[in-house]
């Protein structure tokens, strides 16, 4: 009986191009793991690089949210701490909170002014319980980060208990109808498309849900805004 022998495929670059793309592949994991959990000096560093790499998606966020004088604003997944820092600007209460210590520090020294004044409050959660009593905020704002949420249903159904009735939720990302960047591991970033989102959104009692796209940001980030029901 003859044996069908398999052939694998010979990699036929150049030795230096090969070692280049092995070493990429954990550069890429412990990256996309930074961004997911920045800590250490690692994620320090990329926060820093965030506070100029992010600037056009959040504030392009921020000018959809509109937040105004005298809401309460909840960030979750805040980074460096730079979109909280132009929410208190505008005279609104703000609320951040990011699973990374490392972040929690960063923007702490970022937004001294507001953190001493009240106007700013910084929490360590995952998201999966939000820190907050039921109906406290009007507005709700998470860039690039429902990808890392442990449990995205439960997170939304908590963004809904703590909004007001009526209240909005800004949800930016990049969906997964588009191709995954190749620098971005997705056994990290979760394939979440933008139907899913709109789909948990009106399961946890949403309305007026859409899907906008800015000509200040890229054509593949999604930037989806609904309502809470009165």
């Amino acid at each position: 009986m003859r044996v069908a022998v398999r052939q694998c495929p010979i990699d036929r670059r150049p030795l230096p191009q090969r070692a280049a793309t092995a070493a990429a592949r954990p550069l890429k994991r412990y990256l996309s793991e930074q961004a997911a959990h920045p800590h250490g000096i690692g994620g320090r560093l990329i926060g820093r690089l965030w506070i100029t790499e992010t600037a056009a998606v959040n504030d392009a966020a921020i000018d959809l949210l509109a937040p105004t004088h005298g809401e309460h604003i909840l960030e979750i997944g805040f980074g460096p701490g730079r979109a909280l820092g132009l929410i208190s600007s505008r005279g609104a209460t703000a609320t951040g909170i990011d699973v990374s210590e490392a972040m929690v520090t960063l923007a702490g020294k970022r937004n001294r002014d507001p953190i001493r004044t009240g106007a700013l409050r910084l929490c360590v959660s995952d998201g999966v319980s939000i820190p907050l009593p039921d109906d406290s905020v009007e507005a709700v704002m998470s860039v690039h980060n429902v990808y890392f949420w442990a449990e995205p249903r439960t997170t939304i159904e908590e963004i809904a208990r703590v909004l007001r009735p009526g209240g909005r939720v800004l949800l930016v990302f990049r969906g997964r109808e588009h191709p995954l960047p190749g620098r971005l591991d997705p056994t990290t970033y979760r394939s979440v498309t933008t139907n899913d989102v709109e789909t948990w959104l009106l399961n946890a009692g949403f309305t007026d849900i859409g899907t906008r796209s800015l000509s200040s940001a890229p054509t593949e980030i999604s930037f989806v805004v609904a309502h809470l029901q009165h």
